[in-house]
């Protein structure tokens, strides 16, 4: 019989966190942002309040403009909403 240790961190940020934390590092607006990943302004703003997921269509627009992959940003939401769920 094998048994799997698991962890489960305290907190998990919400990806917004990650978004603005980059939008930052790169010198880019929010309309920025939203005009370059074809987004609404107002999702992006709702993602980074954390009001809002990331969906995988948001997840290939995001990388193309922060060179993170679209997968990143699927597991930190996944990661986010399964924390939330425990």
């Amino acid at each position: 019989m094998t048994t799997t240790n698991e962890y489960f961190p305290q907190t998990v940020s919400h990806p917004g966190a990650t978004l603005e934390e980059k939008l930052q590092e790169m010198g880019m607006s929010i309309k920025e942002f939203a005009l370059r990943s074809d987004t609404p302004e107002k999702t992006i703003i709702a993602i980074i309040k954390e009001e809002s997921a990331i969906t995988h269509e948001m997840a290939i627009k995001f990388e193309n403009v922060t060179q993170i992959s679209a997968n990143f940003w699927m597991r930190h939401q996944q990661r986010y909403d399964e924390y939330r769920a425990r």
